[in-house]
């Protein structure tokens, strides 16, 4: 059987979600010899120096790592919060789907203790857990976020990221601690994703929740587990990588909202496969629209891309979006989608960091030029190349759910 260009580039679409987790729980754990179930912790805020995934925010401390489910299900405790201060834990399974979200948008102050077991997990559930989560795969990326706004700020919420604890349900129970599960964790520079996304969808019942998208693809071999391929199939696997990352280089540009984009599997399991993907492509870590709504913010009131280059500045007037949690822009640079280097190392201006004007309305200027406007507060750096915006609208209203939401004009105030 030929195996056409649009099945090769479709199963690329299918699978490169899951390999792009699965690249990175290699880069991030594997590789440096990490340990599975355990936090890893980002004490600052990320800026230009932050290069580990693209598109991460500049408001919130994190804590992010990956948890085992395999042998037995893991138990994370989260404190209370103080009034006002955005959090959440957010898990995704090895598909990049969203399978919990607990925060502040939900609960408030209150923390909790909360449970994550693999799906076909039928044990008993201790006393005082709140909540059960279920996963798909036994290996779940985890990102827990503390809003800060620096300064002496940065020190309070550091203390309660060290209050976060992750325990295995034997290590919480004080019992015998089962055998872990063995793995030969493929290589990404020695395998295609073929033989990485059959690894992870071995690992859980993720095959099981995507038979119908199988399938689809049997032909060019996306089976759980199968680590050999015939030669037309490792072609189409690099045809289809090459169509694949074209389209999505060419359909990134054109979305603004991530309603399409990113979800749980409830939401998005039946969705178009290349919306899906460009969520991944855009940023391995955003929030379903019912948590967080990221609106790409990338040309000026002339039609052009962002870009500060030749002094070239823009300012934007707006009212206040509405939402429960905190808004803020993030500039990033559109080649590696990074922020990029400014003096003062400011990368994002939002509700806690702009004063409003007398009329209630914000002021947000973009510039390049630092050293001109470093008093000046409405200030957001820009790089000299092409640049985007994301607008972060935490706890959005229904209506921006929904995508019904009118971006700010960035006109052009100085254009040598």
């Amino acid at each position: 059987m030929t195996i056409s260009d649009d099945l090769a580039r479709d199963a690329y679409l299918y699978a490169y979600s899951i390999d792009e987790a699965y690249k990175f729980l290699y880069e991030t754990t594997i590789a440096p010899g990490g340990a599975l179930n355990r936090f890893q912790k980002l004490r600052d805020l990320a800026d230009d120096t932050y290069t580990a995934h693209p598109t991460i925010n500049n408001d919130t401390l994190h804590l992010q790592g990956w948890f085992d489910v395999a042998a037995e299900p893991v138990v994370v405790t989260i404190p209370d919060a103080d009034e006002g201060r955005y959090w959440i834990l957010h898990t995704m399974d090895m598909g990049h789907y969203t399978n919990a979200m607990i925060g502040s948008r939900t609960r408030g102050t209150r923390g909790g203790t909360f449970l994550f077991a693999a799906r076909a997990w039928d044990g008993d559930v201790p006393d005082g857990v709140d909540e059960v989560i279920r996963s798909e795969s036994n290996l779940i990326k985890v990102m827990g976020r503390i809003m800060t706004v620096g300064g002496d700020d940065l020190e309070v919420a550091r203390a309660l990221q060290d209050r976060w604890r992750l325990e295995t349900l034997s290590q919480h129970l004080g019992t015998p601690t089962p055998p872990a599960t063995q793995r030969e964790f493929p290589d990404p520079a020695s395998t295609d994703w073929l033989e990485r996304v059959a690894f992870s969808l071995a690992d859980g019942s993720m095959a099981v929740a995507d038979v119908e998208w199988l399938g689809r693809y049997a032909a060019i071999g996306l089976e759980p587990g199968r680590t050999e391929f015939t030669a037309e199939q490792l072609e189409a696997a690099a045809r289809g990588e090459e169509l694949g990352m074209k389209h999505l280089e060419e359909l990134a540009p054109t979305l603004t909202n991530a309603g399409e984009l990113l979800g749980t599997r409830e939401e998005l399991q039946h969705g178009a496969r290349d919306l899906f993907a460009a969520g991944t492509f855009l940023g391995q870590w955003g929030l379903p629209p019912v948590e967080s709504v990221y609106v790409k913010i990338d040309t000026g009131s002339d039609g052009l891309i962002l870009n500060g280059s030749g002094g070239k500045e823009y300012r934007a007037r707006f009212s206040a979006p509405e939402v429960s949690e905190f808004w803020s822009f993030t500039a990033y640079a559109y080649g590696n989608r990074l922020m990029a280097h400014n003096a003062l190392n400011r990368h994002s201006r939002g509700d806690r960091t702009l004063t409003p004007d007398a009329d209630g309305r914000y002021t947000l200027l973009l510039s390049s030029d630092v050293n001109a406007h470093a008093a000046d507060g409405n200030l957001l750096p820009i790089p000299e190349e092409n640049t985007y915006l994301v607008l972060r609208l935490y706890g959005p209203s229904e209506a921006m759910q929904r995508g019904d939401y009118t971006s700010p004009v960035f006109e052009i105030v100085k254009n040598p």
